[in-house]
């Protein structure tokens, strides 16, 4: 399977930290300059469910125009509501069942393992949709390349790599088989602009030959 990317929306948009109209323009040049499989919508518990309804309805329409899966982190009440694609949430293994139970099978559910290889082996087990290795606060440590390597090998189910993932050190992951790379910061703050950062991250996917 070729690896792919897998957009995370920065942190504190939804509080305002950025305004929303500001990041829009740099959201769809993202989305426009190449494949892009799937946005991670942060959430933020300091926000009103309104600032998250207003965000997600503004995210939503140029992620499907690119053939974009739209994925709300925790909050599966309202990603249901509004017709989210899917749900992000931390590994543990009732809380996928029971979400799994919630939204049926057309929705997405994807766990957040950090490095653990127990939290990603039951959330597999309780039908997570993908496993994620990392953390979304981009200033801890970028995931293990060896946990990722080592899930790529026996298991199935995709796997994603998150946190800290740069253009410098996206070869460690794409070597180690990950099937999605969830990048952010290095996206949205990259000296030449989006689109510039997504077609770096798209020739190295090329030149490793995924």
């Amino acid at each position: 399977m070729r690896s792919r990317l897998y957009l995370v929306t920065p942190p504190g948009l939804i509080r305002g930290d950025r305004p929303l109209a500001d990041f829009l323009p740099l959201y769809e040049e993202a989305l426009a300059a190449n494949d892009i499989a799937a946005v991670l919508v942060r959430s933020d518990a300091d926000a009103s469910d309104d600032a998250h309804r207003e965000a997600i309805k503004a995210l939503t329409p140029a992620a499907h125009a690119a053939d974009a899966a739209l994925v709300l982190e925790f909050r599966a009440d309202l990603a249901m509501e509004l017709g989210c694609d899917g749900v992000h949430v931390r590994a543990d293994q009732q809380n996928v069942k029971s979400l799994r139970r919630a939204v049926g099978d057309d929705m997405i559910v994807g766990a957040s393992c950090g490095n653990s290889k127990h939290l990603a082996m039951t959330a597999g087990e309780a039908e997570a949709d993908y496993v994620c290795f990392g953390e979304l606060d981009e200033r801890h440590a970028a995931p293990d390349p060896e946990v990722v390597g080592w899930w790529a090998e026996i298991m199935e189910i995709p796997c994603v790599a998150l946190g800290g993932i740069t253009l410098e050190n996206a070869e460690d992951y794409l070597a180690a088989g990950a099937d999605f790379l969830c990048v952010g910061m290095a996206v949205w703050d990259h000296p030449k602009g989006p689109a510039a950062a997504i077609q770096a991250f798209e020739e190295q996917i090329e030149r490793h030959g995924n």
